[in-house]
């Protein structure tokens, strides 16, 4: 849901309260209902909890991902498709 939808939809809801400011007799209860409808407007226009990941959270958790799974293909040398070591030919010195 976009910004605007959601803004629309909030005021479709609160459209009645519009009408409920008839019924504050005192300024200080008038204020109090603007000033929270203000903050519910805000906090829906703006959430302040952002709905994706940073990209450097998704690069840090991939990068731990692949240190991880490093080690996974040396645990069984001898898997399929996996290629044999080769051996020291006779004209390389020892150590």
């Amino acid at each position: 849901m976009t910004r605007r939808q959601r803004l629309h939809v909030l005021l479709v809801v609160l459209f009645p309260a519009f009408y409920a400011i008839a019924l504050f007799h005192n300024p200080a209860e008038l204020l109090a209902a603007i000033t929270a409808l203000a903050v519910v407007l805000l906090l829906v226009a703006n959430p302040p909890v952002p709905r994706t990941a940073p990209a450097w959270t998704r690069s840090l958790s991939l990068r731990e991902k692949a240190m991880r799974t490093a080690h996974l293909r040396l645990r069984d040398p001898d898997a399929a498709g996996r290629p044999r070591p080769r051996a020291p030919g006779l004209g390389v010195p020892h150590a």
